[in-house]
């Protein structure tokens, strides 16, 4: 049976970890559900040749929960837009060329640009998500807001796990509504993540 939000309880939380029991038939759920709503196909495993050589290409083995995800649902639609393997690369280099285009990036920021991975965009809004090369801990990267890089996640399975819970508000049912079930996920994500973090990401 396809999955309906009819009450908070509805709402799945896919896993803690990627790679865990069960969580593999729970994240098929949602994005099978997901893909039907918007009348979408599933996509097709990432080929591991393909992820080697996007670890050749930039230098850095990819986090593994990233991989087992790749692996086995490819570049999937999360509710957010994962970056196609040629548009993955460090965020850096997409101001190498025209640097006086780019943000006035702090002190701060300085410290961790180098180091940040563009692997996810923020619903095409020039907003994007990033991993850290050498901790894999998820940062986000706002066009808007000065300091402009902020860590939000300790990994990679978070980021996806949030996306996950986030993606299910469109999966409202006809006695629910989508504002209601949206209300449940944000109510999810700032008991896993604080109010303060989800306000940064999702306002």
């Amino acid at each position: 049976m396809m999955l309906e939000i009819h009450k908070k309880e509805d709402i799945l939380i896919p896993f803690t970890i990627i790679g865990e029991e069960h969580w593999e038939v729970n994240a098929r759920t949602i994005l099978e559900a997901v893909a039907d709503n918007w009348n979408d196909e599933l996509k097709e495993p990432v080929r591991e040749e393909e992820i080697n050589a996007l670890e050749q290409r930039l230098g850095i083995a990819l986090p593994h929960g990233l991989k087992l995800f790749y692996r086995t649902f490819g570049i999937a639609d999360i509710g957010e837009q994962l970056q196609e393997f040629d548009e993955i690369g460090f965020i850096k280099e997409i101001w190498a060329e025209h640097p006086q285009y780019g943000p006035g990036f702090t002190e701060k920021d300085r410290e961790y640009l180098p180091f940040l991975i563009l692997f996810s965009d923020y619903l095409g809004n020039g907003n994007m998500f990033c991993f850290h090369s050498e901790t894999k801990e998820i940062y986000y990267y706002d066009h808007e807001g000065s300091p402009y890089l902020s860590k939000m996640f300790e990994n990679v399975d978070q980021y996806l796990r949030c996306c996950l819970i986030s993606a299910q508000s469109d999966l409202f049912g006809a006695d629910t509504g989508e504002e209601k079930v949206a209300v449940w996920t944000e109510e999810i994500l700032i008991d896993l993540l604080g109010e303060d973090l989800v306000r940064k990401w999702k306002y």
